[in-house]
Parts: structure tokens; C-alpha cells; sequence
């Protein structure tokens, strides 16, 4: 017996013996006895059919899949790194109950998974003297938006989202790389400070507004380096390293000079391939109005890396895990520079930078707290 809306499909049944004023052969009428009349008030035998094959839903927070008996099983159980169940689908628990906005044509998950990065060896910054190794990783294919950030806002005050829990958003293979309790207090002290927080730059660049409105698709601006790291692990994922990201930009071993680059060293580049340079609405670059912030995805595909990446370049500069230092340390597996330091790595350029801040060679670098209108963040996930 399926429900659809208020009603039952029943299956399978045999109507002619059925008179609604009697019970079967052998019934005794409405509430009579089911040998022979076949149920209630006669009612002839069915089959009982709970869903559609292949349809989906969740339980308990878990996955269930409809199989070729109609009956529901449970699927695969939600993996860390989308650790919520919606629609019957496992996603990160920013993207559960959004609609599909993102991208290029409007219709793709702003969670959406780009194909997986592979393990590989690189130069890190295109510089042959610093050789890294990077084991396989996901890393997601738009910039965090305003959309999914306002899922985090609303489960803010949750225990256990402020503050994360010591060594939330670790990553695997790097000790010490989880958040460290003594920058709690790094945190805005409750959402309505993170909602304040979020809006820093109300006079030119609102690109968060306290209520959903046309801005749902746009990266989110305006997140410390505290409250990106707190971010990506309550969604299930953690921040790059500076070596994952630099990697997934450059093609891995193909060392692209931009991550759209075929071959990887043409340095052709326009509008259509990143938004840069405040020219994102397609007007003249003396102005950077708010309409140059264009939403997540919006030069895709042209403008996406070897794996699918979208805004690699261009778009915001994007927080990853490491500090900041000068130069590299010789080679490296599975690195990250966990020294403390007063600032922190941000790589891809940003929507009001010209060409040479886009090359994914270039490196920069703003202290941990600042609250800009150019600085967004995306997770990276383990597989």
C-alpha cells in the first residue's frame, strides 16, 4: 500500500467479488471477519506496496532507498564529509532544505562535489626547489555562499557547533591541524554577533542580509579565519592546505600558470574566465560597485580547474589552514605550516585584483581576525 498524499494505491486487487454492503462470501460485512472476504468490509486481498522502486528518503537521519519489492532499505550511512541526510541524500549539513541555485545555468547543489583530487606531487608556487606530496582529498566545487552560511548561522548556538569541539576539522594525516580551544574566544559569542560580524562592509559591499534574499548565491564575505575553520568543521569538512589548494589550482603536475590554462603555461585570460578586477557586472573596472561580486560558478565551466573547480582564480581570496611564512621548507607530504604566527595563507586572487594576484603561483597573506568584503573560504573534505 503506497501513500500518495492522503490516498492508498492498492495493488494487485481483485474487485469482483467486492460488494461494499456485504462482507465476502464468508464476511460478515463492514468490520467483518477478512477469511474469505479478504479484509475490512470485504475488501478483496491486496498486496501491500510502501514506495516506488528506486524512490529515496531519510530515517532517523539516515539514508533509505526503495528496492524492486517496494519495500524501503536502508543505504550506505552518511559518510563524515556530508554527514546529513535531505531528500534521501547525503549532504553537508549547510546545503539541507536549499534549493539548487548554484552554478552557471542556476541548477546545481552549491554543495556539489567536484571530481575527487587525486594523490600527487607538485611544485608548490611552480618553484622546483619545493616538491610537495598530497594524498587524495575533496575539495568543493563552488566558494562557500551566503546560503550555506546562513544554515550555519542558524545552527550557531547549537552545543557543539560554538565552539567546535578540540581538533574538529583536522586533517587526517597532520597532528595538531584541529581547532585548538584557545581560540574560542576568536569566536563572535553568539549568532546575533556572527550575523553582526557578517555584515562589515553595510555601506558599500552588503553582501550578507539577515533575512534570505537575491544574495543566497553569492560567496560569502566578511568570515575571520576563526569562523571559516569553525565553518568547514560543522560541515562536515575542513580548511585546505595551503599545498592541497595550490595543487588543485595548478592541475597537480601539470603546473598550470591559471587553473583553466590548456596548455598549463598560456596565461590567456578574460572576463569569461574569472571575475577580476572589479569588471564582474561587465562594466568598466574605475568603479568595484557591489554588482562585481557575480555569484559562485558564474564563469564555469570555462574558468574551472583540471577537476572541476570553479573560482579557483578570481572570485575571493580564499583562507586555508596554514600560517604564513616567506619561503618554503624544502619538500613535504602531507604538509602544512602549523607554526604560530600572526597571519595566515589566503590564495586565487579576488574579484578587484588584476591578472597577476589570479596565476596560482601567487601567495598572500592577512592576519587571522580581519573582516573583508574579499576574503571567502571553501572546504576541503576527506574521501
Amino acid at each position: 500500500m503506497a501513500a500518495s498524499g492522503g490516498c492508498a494505491q492498492l495493488i494487485g486487487a481483485d474487485w469482483s467479488s467486492y460488494d461494499p454492503g456485504e462482507g465476502g462470501p464468508e464476511g460478515g460485512g463492514a468490520g467483518g471477519s477478512t477469511a474469505g472476504g479478504g479484509g475490512a468490509g470485504g475488501l478483496p486481498a491486496v498486496t501491500a506496496v510502501s514506495c516506488t522502486p528506486d524512490a529515496r528518503r531519510c530515517l532517523d537521519d539516515g539514508p533509505q532507498r526503495c528496492g524492486d519489492e517496494g519495500e524501503w532499505e536502508d543505504a550506505a550511512p552518511c559518510p563524515a564529509a556530508a554527514p546529513a541526510c535531505d531528500g534521501g541524500e547525503c549532504v553537508p549539513p549547510s546545503c539541507v532544505g536549499l534549493a539548487k541555485v548554484c552554478g552557471p545555468s542556476g541548477d546545481e547543489s552549491c554543495c556539489a562535489s567536484a571530481e575527487a583530487v587525486p594523490e600527487g606531487t607538485f611544485n608548490r608556487s611552480n618553484d622546483s626547489g619545493a616538491p610537495a606530496t598530497v594524498s587524495g582529498f575533496q575539495l568543493d566545487r563552488f566558494e562557500v555562499t551566503v546560503g550555506r552560511f546562513r544554515k550555519f548561522v542558524e545552527a550557531y548556538d547549537e552545543e557543539g557547533v560554538r565552539p567546535p569541539a578540540a581538533g574538529a576539522g583536522a586533517h587526517p594525516k597532520i597532528p595538531g591541524s584541529g581547532w585548538d580551544p584557545a581560540w574560542d574566544d576568536k569566536l563572535p559569542e553568539d549568532a546575533a554577533a556572527l550575523r553582526a560580524a557578517a555584515n562589515c562592509d553595510p555601506e558599500r559591499y552588503e553582501v550578507w542580509t539577515d533575512e534570505a534574499a537575491d544574495h543566497e548565491r553569492l560567496p560569502m564575505t566578511c568570515l575571520s579565519w576563526y569562523v571559516a575553520f569553525a565553518f568547514c568543521a560543522w560541515d562536515g569538512g575542513r580548511l585546505p592546505t595551503e599545498a592541497e589548494w595550490n595543487y588543485a589550482a595548478a592541475g597537480g603536475d601539470e603546473q598550470r600558470e591559471y587553473p583553466w590554462s590548456d596548455p598549463a603555461e598560456s596565461t590567456e585570460i578574460d572576463g569569461s574566465f574569472a571575475v577580476y578586477k572589479c569588471t564582474g557586472d561587465g562594466n568598466a573596472d574605475d568603479d568595484c560597485p557591489l554588482s562585481d561580486i557575480q555569484p559562485v560558478g558564474s564563469r564555469s565551466p570555462k574558468g574551472d580547474g583540471r577537476w572541476g573547480h570553479a573560482d579557483l582564480a578570481g572570485s575571493m581570496w580564499e583562507w586555508t589552514r596554514d600560517t604564513w611564512s616567506e619561503s618554503y621548507s624544502g619538500s613535504c607530504e602531507d604538509c602544512a605550516n602549523l607554526e604560530s604566527g600572526s597571519e595566515r595563507v589566503i590564495r586565487g586572487g579576488a574579484w578587484y585584483r588584476d591578472w597577476q594576484f589570479l596565476l596560482t603561483w601567487h601567495r598572500n597573506h592577512y592576519e587571522p581576525s580581519i573582516l573583508t568584503s574579499h576574503v571567502g573560504v571553501r572546504c576541503a573534505r576527506t574521501p
